[in-house]
């Protein structure tokens, strides 16, 4: 009879064990990743600041970071004169409109974080300094979402791409635009053929894509002319916001020796 009582309390505790496994699994997939946060309201107090040649367009929002800003355009008669906006914190686009294209293209300054050794946070960065914190493999698996707020609505993007490049040419900045299906397949390959990180994340002809796109002294104080670009994609109706994978590429590989940097550089 006592080995029986001891056999029961085992199953007893095992189906425990299961369930408590079981209510972990359930809560751990019911969490969202990330939420999006209405900021039409922030584009219409900005709006308030705008002159003739420069007007808020949107709100850039990027997991992780500092970066929850307002996206102005201008003209490029003025883009000479960018530094001279008085704005605490921005991004910018040439001559865009309050329109949600198929393609974006978002630039930001990167002023205060500009070594070989980016740092992850930082209460002065305003622009776009924070987004140097991709490079890190375990930051970039952490964060993974970008929010982009255009003419009264809030859309959610996953990221997909992580991108460095020794010059600024092989970056395409102009504004944002409506690409064909066709243009739209041949992005997507030459930017996962060129990202320092393979994510899981499905894409297709019809996915509406976003760029962020800075400037890095990554490589050296010879490479004033380098570029940073984090890439993603709209998210899906009825798509999960949810964690997905990460894992480094090869072209990850070739960077970690940079990664090793003191720092000295830093400005």
């Amino acid at each position: 009879m006592k080995k029986k009582k001891n056999n029961n309390t085992i199953i007893y505790i095992i189906i425990l064990f299961i369930l408590i496994g079981l209510f972990a699994f359930i809560s751990t997939n019911r969490k969202t990743f990330y939420s999006i946060k209405d900021r039409t309201s922030q584009i219409e107090e900005e709006k308030k600041k705008d002159t003739d040649k420069i007007k808020t367009v949107g709100w850039i929002r990027v997991q992780g970071t500092n970066i929850d800003t307002p996206i102005i355009s201008f003209t490029k008669l003025y883009d000479d004169r960018v530094d001279e906006i008085d704005r605490e914190g921005y991004s910018y686009n040439y001559e865009s409109k309050e329109v949600l294209f198929n393609k974006v293209n978002i630039l930001g300054h990167n002023i205060l974080n500009l070594s070989a050794h980016p740092r992850v946070k930082d209460k002065k960065f305003t622009r776009f300094e924070g987004l140097m914190a991709f490079v890190y493999l375990d930051f970039a698996k952490e964060n993974k979402y970008i929010q982009y707020t255009i003419d009264g609505e809030n859309y959610l993007y996953k990221i997909y791409s992580v991108r460095l490049y020794k010059t600024y040419e092989k970056v395409e900045t102009v504004i944002e635009k409506t690409y064909t299906k066709d243009e739209i397949i041949d992005y997507i390959k030459t930017i996962k053929k060129d990202s320092l990180y393979d994510y899981d994340v499905e894409l297709n002809r019809d996915d509406n894509l976003i760029s962020l796109i800075t400037c890095t002294r990554f490589f050296g104080a010879d490479y004033d002319n380098a570029a940073f670009v984090v890439d993603a994609r709209m998210v899906r109706r009825g798509e999960k916001i949810k964690n997905y994978t990460v894992k480094e590429t090869d072209n990850y590989k070739k960077i970690k020796n940079i990664l090793k940097g003191d720092g000295k550089n830093e400005v």
